[in-house]
């Protein structure tokens, strides 16, 4: 899902490979796995949506850590250690904690592949917010895409029953469609933040996953629930949803950016998608409606529309 963001890295990467592409697209085919398997361990844990995201949040700065052990690291933290610097992480960490919280919580009411779809349609959502707020230019391809998306959403949200628009599975596509906004927000203020301040990578994921852990930590006092209180064996997913999709996964999509464009890389959003309905389907007995697939057309055709005309 984090596919500006990935595309944002690309630009700071200083990693030099004599390995020949293939190496690259095999990273990116991992990677996608990886990311895809995010739903499946999230509906695997009996614990409560914002538990979930808290750990899942806190354990990857939790295993960060450690690298602040080198003096190259600390010098990377230092020079952010200012009030501008701050507020964008904080703000930063604000979007992407209500995009777990919303995302997450949607998997109670619809399936892996309706609510991945819908979330992931967050490239179009970067466009459109990107010409609302910072008046960035915006191809007619890309309102076509838009268009694509909203029908395709739309589709989904029938759930094959037109009568039953209101029921719970609209609910958990509206959910899913707010984490999709609130993450296209994210990646906006990480482009800001890593090509106008040229923040690293390593302090902004370090920083902004620390301020979305305590936004979560905040959440769930909200909601009288206990984070520290939980089925034992989630932690097992905990971990695995931390070194998995966080970790694993966003990291080979950057490596595999070395030798790929950015624009081939961002489409692998639909592979997530697809990989993540197919897992869906085989561990956890999800059927695939016909409006959820038809809908899932149109986002992807919208999203390639939308990535592979972007001015550049």
């Amino acid at each position: 899902m984090f596919i500006r963001y990935n595309q944002i890295m690309k630009e700071q990467s200083q990693f030099k490979t004599n390995f020949p592409i293939r190496y690259e697209y095999l990273a990116l085919i991992i990677a996608t796995i990886a990311v895809s398997g995010a739903s499946i361990f999230i509906v695997k844990c009996e614990s409560p949506p914002i538990l979930i995201a808290f750990w899942r949040l806190f354990l990857v700065v939790i295993l960060l850590t450690p690298l602040l052990l080198f003096s190259g690291i600390r010098e990377q933290f230092r020079v952010v250690f200012t009030s501008n610097h701050m507020f964008f992480f904080i703000l930063a960490g604000f979007f992407l904690s209500l995009h777990f919280f919303s995302w997450m919580q949607s998997l109670e009411y619809i399936t892996v592949a309706a609510s991945v779809i819908v979330v992931n349609s967050s490239p179009l959502w970067v466009i459109f917010l990107s010409f609302v707020l910072l008046r960035e230019t915006i191809t007619r391809y890309q309102v076509f895409g838009l268009v694509l998306c909203f029908i395709g959403i739309i589709l989904i949200a029938t759930g094959g029953d037109p009568d039953q628009i209101f029921g719970t599975f609209q609910e958990g596509v509206v959910l899913a469609l707010f984490g999709a906004i609130m993450v296209a927000c994210y990646f906006i203020i990480g482009k800001q933040m890593r090509t106008r301040f040229e923040v690293s990578n390593i302090a902004y994921t370090y920083f902004v996953n620390g301020f979305c852990t305590i936004f979560l930590f905040l959440y769930s006092l909200g909601l009288s629930e206990k984070v520290w209180i939980f089925p034992a064996f989630d932690m097992v997913w905990f971990l695995a949803l931390a070194i998995g999709p966080s970790l694993l996964g966003h990291a080979l999509y950057t490596y595999s950016m070395k030798k790929i464009s950015a624009q081939v890389v961002s489409l692998t959003v639909l592979g997530e998608a697809a990989g993540a309905s197919v897992l869906g389907f085989i561990f956890l007995s999800q059927s695939l409606p016909l409006t959820t697939i038809l809908g899932g057309i149109f986002i992807g055709v919208g999203i390639v529309l939308a990535v592979v005309t972007e001015e550049t």
